[in-house]
Formats: C-alpha cells, sequence, structure tokens
C-alpha cells in the first residue's frame, strides 16, 4: 500500500515536472518585437514598457527585439514591419502609431499586436490596452492640493498654487490633466492650477524652461506628465527649492529631494500580462485591456521604504482615502475622451 501511494506521489511530481518544462518550451518559442514611437532612456514611460518585455524574457525565456523610432514619423511603418517580420508577437508603444498600426496588421494576420496607451476597434489582431491615467492624476492633484497648504514642509510658499507640465497637447495628456484639476479641487477648490505644454516628449531644456515660468508665478508643486521632457522640470524644481510630481514610473530615486511622489501608470505590468496571456492562449485578441485604480494599473509612489519621505503620513492616509472612494464609486473622475 504505501509502495503504491509512493508510486503516485512520484508520478505526480514528475508530471507536474514536465508540464511546467513543456510551458516553459512553448514561452522559449515566442517572438516579442517591442516598438516604441520615442526612445528608451526615458526613465517613464517607455523605460517601463521594456521592462515588462524583459520580465516576461525572464520569466517565460521569450526572445525579443527593441525597435526605437525617437520621434521619426518617417520611422514608423519601417520599424512596424520589422518588427511584424520578426515578431510573433509586437508590442506598439504610443499614440502615434494608431493609424500606421491599423494600416499594416492586415498585412501579417498572424501577427498578435498589442497597441499601448490608446484603443483600436475592428481589428481581430490587435488588442489594445489603455489606463485610467484621470484617476492617478486625480489622487496627484489632491496631494499636490494639501502639500501646498503645508506650512511645516520645506520651501512651500504662501500661494496655494500647483502646477502641471504636459509633453503634448494631446488627449491622453488632457486625461491627467482633467484629473489632476478635479483632485487638486476636491482637496481645497481656492488652489489654482496652471498647465504648460511643452509640445515634446523628448525635450528636456523646454521642460526645464515651462517649469521655470511655472515656478515664478508662484507654483509649490509641479506634475511633470511629460516623458523625458520632465528631466527639466526635475532640473528646475531643484534649482529652484520646489517640488515635482513624476509620471509613468515611480521616479522619486532620480531626485528623492525635489520628487516627491509619482503617478505610476503600470505599463510595464499590462506589457508583461498581456504576452502571459498569449502564453497560455487567454488574451482576447482584438479587445481591450483597461488598467485603473482598482486594477492596480494606476497607483501613486512614494519611492522605497529608505528614502525619506517628503510627503506627510497623514497626507498619504487622505490621498488613501480618496483612492478608496474612487474605486468604491463615490468620487466619479471626468475623462477627457
Amino acid at each position: 500500500m504505501k509502495k503504491g501511494l509512493l508510486l503516485l506521489v512520484l508520478v505526480f511530481i514528475f508530471a507536474s515536472i514536465f508540464v511546467g518544462t513543456a510551458a516553459a518550451e512553448e514561452g522559449s518559442d515566442l517572438k516579442v518585437a517591442l516598438v516604441v514611437a520615442g526612445g528608451l532612456g526615458d526613465r517613464s514611460f517607455y523605460d517601463s514598457s521594456a521592462q515588462g518585455v524583459e520580465w516576461a524574457e525572464d520569466d517565460f525565456g521569450v526572445e525579443s527585439r527593441v525597435l526605437e523610432c525617437r520621434n521619426d514619423p518617417s520611422l514608423f511603418r519601417d520599424r512596424l514591419i520589422q518588427g511584424s517580420m520578426y515578431a510573433d508577437v509586437v508590442v506598439v508603444v504610443g499614440f502615434e502609431f494608431f493609424d500606421v498600426v491599423q494600416s499594416i496588421a492586415p498585412e501579417f494576420p498572424e501577427v498578435e499586436y498589442i497597441y499601448v496607451d490608446n484603443n483600436i476597434e475592428g481589428h481581430s489582431n490587435i488588442t489594445s490596452i489603455v489606463y485610467k491615467e484621470n484617476e492617478g492624476s486625480f489622487l496627484a492633484g489632491a496631494l499636490a492640493s494639501m502639500m501646498t497648504q503645508r506650512s511645516d514642509v520645506a520651501n512651500i510658499t504662501d500661494e496655494k498654487m500647483i502646477g502641471m507640465v504636459g509633453g503634448m497637447d494631446i488627449p491622453v495628456i488632457r486625461n491627467f490633466q482633467v484629473g489632476y484639476q478635479e483632485g487638486a479641487a476636491y482637496a481645497d477648490s481656492e488652489t489654482a492650477v496652471e498647465t504648460v505644454f511643452a509640445g515634446d516628449f523628448e525635450d528636456p531644456a523646454q521642460g526645464k524652461e515651462s517649469a521655470l515660468t511655472l515656478f515664478s508665478q508662484g507654483a509649490d508643486i509641479i506634475f511633470a506628465a511629460a516623458g523625458k521632457t520632465g528631466e527639466g522640470v526635475f532640473q528646475a524644481a531643484e534649482e529652484q527649492g520646489r517640488y515635482v510630481i513624476g509620471v509613468d514610473a515611480d521616479q522619486r530615486y532620480i531626485n528623492p529631494d525635489v520628487i516627491i511622489a509619482s503617478v505610476v501608470k503600470a505599463v510595464n505590468v499590462s506589457v508583461y500580462e498581456s504576452i502571459e496571456r498569449i502564453i497560455n492562449d487567454e488574451l482576447n485578441s482584438g479587445g481591450l485591456y483597461t488598467y485603473g485604480l482598482e486594477e492596480e494599473g494606476v497607483y501613486i509612489g512614494y519611492g522605497t521604504e529608505d528614502m525619506e519621505q517628503i510627503v506627510p503620513a497623514e497626507v498619504k492616509e487622505k490621498v488613501q482615502l480618496i483612492k478608496e472612494k474612487i474605486i468604491n464609486g463615490e468620487i466619479e473622475v471626468s475623462d477627457a475622451y
């Protein structure tokens, strides 16, 4: 009896090992191309997407290739075709690809396209991922509005004013703006919110100039929803002794003295989960996946535990309560779409 039981246990163990190995081998056959409108090194949106692919490499053994367009529209079609010829899955990152990916996808019906940060309908091999960035920026607006009233925080002025530097005047950045303004008003209706659009996601010099304009007007805190352009906002904040809220990734590590928090958009997680769904044959091809506060697809990051925290605990607690109210429907956040 004992020998029979032992044999069954051993059979189960070896079967489990075989199944796990088979799954890994299946994943290792998958080729993934990451095509980004801009370039890696932004320590924000594009780097986060690349991290998601790297996680898939580590966990599933997929092969990958990165194709950057460096914001040159003449490269969009060429890079997408290169990726489509190489890969089984093409992760397309950037609103700029809206038209070109729809023209190319029908030419490669066997390729699965994961389109990040915009929604495309009517294509069976284009799956879209969007984020409720307005929910995350609502929390950022509330946080900034509360912080601008804190006389116990260094360098906060008497002005109840906060700002935002947007990369470009496009719907996704407008969505950040709407949430930021509503969150600020929710925390304190007297808080003034000023926005400047830098006109570029890859121009730190323009970001710095935009930030200096807002700081000169009295802004204590600026929300930098501007990709690599946000690096200039960080520089301006350091020079002026003011504060910044980062975007897309938890950016506190870049300069923890001035970056007090970040609106994290979990691009890395959503890209990773999309690849995982494909490997497990669970992807709703041609569908839409939405990531908000409830899905932990957007959230406020305060850096790591070893960093000195600028945001007081009581402010964090209030932000958490607001988050819960958004999730349960007590607070409705407008969007820009």
